[in-house]
């Protein structure tokens, strides 16, 4: 089959911010987004790679498709730690609980390059991470050493930061009964204002000093 043009995955990732566009990409059994899956290791086209797991990622806000996602039927947890991942070897007993597309994997093995890509795979976990399934599943696919890896290897601060809060939610107890679903817990407005300024302090981090220019090539 013709591939499709690259800039069709950046218009699917705009449209899947609609509840309309993911309800129809989530459509059983044999759901679209299943075939755009393997895209996210497509080393032809950054484009692509991008559109698709932006798609992906909005397609994960809705939670109550959460489970079947990450079940054998779609199984979409390997689609987003393989490009995360390198080319470590893992101890046996960390190596049996990866899925099996993480197992073993060559000396060559490079990770995805693009770290807007990165973050947004990591976004993706996060949100996988909101129910209590979710993180189930999530953590006994041995997600918390391909992480641990990538955390050593990552040089992007925002992309750490991600990676942290993936790993947080991993190693944290489990949320007081009620309070299981994390995309639903109402968070309180001066807890909302500390996040919205911390937030704010990391983008200003994130800019180029006044002045300063980019090199040029």
């Amino acid at each position: 089959a013709e591939e499709a043009p690259h800039g069709l995955a950046p218009l699917l990732a705009n449209l899947s911010r609609l509840p309309d566009t993911r309800a129809a990409l989530l459509r059983g059994p044999r759901c679209l987004l299943q075939r755009l899956l393997p895209y996210t290791q497509d080393a032809a086209s950054a484009l692509r790679r991008s559109g698709v797991v932006a798609t992906l990622r909005n397609c994960c806000f809705d939670y109550e498709h959460h489970q079947w996602l990450l079940s054998d039927q779609v199984d979409v947890l390997p689609f987003l730690l393989l490009p995360l991942a390198g080319p470590e070897e893992f101890p046996e007993d960390e190596m049996e609980k990866l899925p099996l597309d993480l197992q073993y994997l060559p000396p060559e093995k490079q990770r995805e390059p693009d770290p807007d890509i990165r973050k947004m795979l990591l976004e993706s976990l996060l949100l996988l991470t909101a129910t209590k399934p979710g993180r189930q599943l999530v953590r006994e696919k041995g997600t918390y050493f391909i992480l641990r890896e990538l955390h050593k290897w990552e040089a992007d601060p925002s992309v750490l930061a991600a990676c942290e809060k993936v790993v947080q939610v991993l190693i944290a107890d489990e949320p007081e009964s009620g309070m299981e679903n994390l995309l639903e817990v109402e968070i309180p407005a001066e807890v909302e204002e500390q996040l919205q300024r911390l937030d704010r302090e990391e983008e200003q981090c994130e800019r180029p000093a006044p002045g300063s220019q980019a090199p040029q090539g």
